[in-house]
């Protein structure tokens, strides 16, 4: 577990006092906290809790995911470091391309459309903020058309306060353009 950021124990401890987890939840973050998570203790924890595989609870993991998302988008900011332990925890949890779309598509369309909220509150869009946006993509594995969607609500909100088309990240909106 030594390619996590220290920060990840205490952000995980966040989210347990934050949450009611079912005790096999609990019990897993508990390992990464501890940074004993292998491949052998996570099946003793399952075993333990007369679980099969680890694919079994995907949909609580993925609860997980997005709690975890959630505190570390509070600043509005991916950085480097919550990337790659988010994509550690995905990895660790076998959370497949498409799963957060698939089986929690409301919540990340809610944490994306709280992000866009503030990346167009000034009605233009900087390189920062850009980045920000396509680490929102990756970091729930959405394609470019389920992201497009979920971006353009912002976009029409954006251009009905009058801003300026050319102040927005609208590459992939050629119908806005004209």
């Amino acid at each position: 577990m030594s390619n996590l950021e220290n920060n990840l124990s205490e952000e995980l401890k966040i989210i347990l006092n934050q949450n009611d987890f079912d005790d096999y939840i609990i019990d897993i973050l508990m390992l990464i906290i501890d940074e004993n998570y292998t491949r052998e203790t996570i099946n003793k924890v399952l075993n333990k809790h007369g679980i099969n595989k680890i694919e079994d609870i995907k949909l609580k993991l993925l609860d997980v995911l997005i709690e975890y998302a959630n505190l570390v988008l509070d600043d509005h900011y991916i950085s480097e470091k919550e990337r790659e332990n988010i994509e550690m925890l995905k990895l660790y949890f076998r959370i497949k391309e498409g799963d957060f779309y698939k089986y929690r598509h409301l919540q990340i369309e809610d944490i994306i459309h709280r992000q866009f909220e503030r990346i167009y509150l000034d009605n233009t869009i900087t390189k920062e903020e850009a980045k920000h946006s396509f680490n929102l993509q990756d970091l729930f594995d959405l394609s470019y058309d389920q992201f497009d969607l979920m971006k353009e609500k912002e976009i029409i909100r954006a251009m009905s306060e009058g801003t300026n088309i050319f102040h927005l990240d609208t590459a992939r909106f050629p119908k806005y353009i004209k």
